[in-house]
């Protein structure tokens, strides 16, 4: 039978899993037609089949093919849930066995979660045999993953039912290495090379190694960094890697990971709750005429506006997040020159932007020139250029400010 997804209720309290696997989610939805249903209970929340959801959501799709079980609680939502997960399709990571076999142990259900968990009894006691320690260890886990998305120190101990004191200490104690020191090479030049480094596929991807890289040179562990332009999430997974603080948002979050960005379009202003102190602001816009239509078919869609209102949607948000930045605080935007969709009529938006941004009281700390690593153009348009005598664009603009 076939539900409603809208009406599908994910229970992520009742759900095995950690984290979201977004490339499984971009490799069900490149073969949707071959997914099988979804596992929900009679009042349906979901117990298995989260990454297809997801899926379905990203194809814009109404409804989804659902099978039904019956559930008496709460606990036997979340043990169908681990029985599923456990032996098909994506499977449980270790961590999230290990932290189901914590939080579900007592005596009475040990041989059930063995064989649900398809792990060894030594393993299994090998884990519970330090329960307290091992809670102790998920709560930090918990904090850090808040902190991290920028709920403050109130707010995580309200969540967790902690004390602000205790969460603080929690914070304190986290590792903080210099991203240098722990192996992170550094581009030492002004030309970043692309090259594919990101879980997803996601029109307009930045390789994540440009966020790494402007993390080690503007930021400390545990700055926070704003993207207003998210996309695939690349911020959110670099941002958890290096202990950067991330507030992230996207006009059109993709569903592999609404719950972590926020849907927000940069021409409705700075949202209200966005931090003070912002170390980092990381821009990666649509580049205008070239995306024309592939994030939207709305006009309020950056990518499908005039020129002159893509550049005013720009300023004025370059006007309003000077009040939101750190003293030392940088902008980094990344953009390519339009073209070839411009009737071959070249716009240099980087030389535009940075006056732009000169008349608001800014200026260029950097400027790096990242090309693209595979060929943009076709035979068709190269002959075109060719015979049009024009000189084609590969490279995009990062362009790094800092307030005067």
């Amino acid at each position: 039978m076939k539900k409603q997804i809208k009406d599908i209720i994910i229970r992520m309290d009742l759900y095995p899993r950690f984290d979201v696997d977004n490339s499984k989610v971009q490799e069900y939805y490149e073969n949707i037609e071959n997914l099988p249903p979804i596992l929900i209970n009679q009042n349906n929340i979901l117990i298995d089949g989260l990454h297809r959801l997801k899926a379905y959501k990203q194809a814009e799709q109404k409804e989804i093919e659902v099978i039904v079980e019956n559930t008496i609680n709460e606990n036997e939502i979340y043990l169908r849930a681990i029985e599923t997960n456990a032996k098909h399709g994506l499977q449980l990571s270790m961590r999230d066995k290990q932290s189901v076999a914590v939080k579900l142990y007592d005596l009475k259900n040990r041989e059930r979660l063995i064989k649900s968990l398809s792990i060894a009894p030594r393993t299994f006691d090998g884990w519970v045999s330090n329960k307290s320690k091992q809670l102790k260890e998920q709560k930090e886990a918990e904090v850090l993953s808040l902190y991290l998305k920028c709920f403050n120190t109130v707010e995580i101990a309200e969540k967790l039912g902690i004390s602000d004191e205790t969460v603080r200490l929690i914070i304190k104690n986290q590792e903080t290495a210099d991203m240098q020191k722990i192996g992170f090479e550094p581009e030492l030049y002004n030309i970043w090379n692309s090259h594919k480094d990101n879980q997803t596929t996601h029109f307009g991807n930045v390789p994540a190694s440009f966020t790494e890289n402007l993390l080690y040179y503007y930021t400390e562990p545990f700055d926070i960094v704003y993207d207003p332009f998210v996309g695939g999430g690349t911020t959110i997974d670099v941002c958890k890697k290096w202990l950067r603080r991330y507030y992230v948002a996207d006009r059109k979050p993709i569903p592999a990971r609404e719950e972590e960005i926020k849907k927000q379009d940069i021409n409705d202003g700075i949202p209200k709750d966005l931090p003070n102190n912002i170390k980092l602001v990381y821009l990666d816009p649509p580049y205008w005429k070239q995306s024309e239509n592939q994030y939207s078919k709305d006009k309020e869609d950056l990518a499908n506006m005039s020129l002159d209102s893509f550049y005013k949607s720009l300023q004025c948000f370059a006007k309003d997040i000077k009040k939101k930045l750190s003293k030392d605080g940088k902008v980094a935007l990344i953009i390519q020159a339009t073209q070839w969709k411009n009737n071959n009529v070249r716009i240099d938006h980087a030389f535009d932007i940075c006056e732009m941004f000169r008349k608001l009281g800014y200026e260029i700390e950097q400027r790096i020139i990242c090309p693209y690593s595979t060929e943009q153009y076709n035979a068709q348009m190269v002959i075109k250029a060719k015979e049009d005598k024009i000189c084609l664009q590969t490279y995009r603009d990062l362009i790094v400010f800092k307030l005067k």
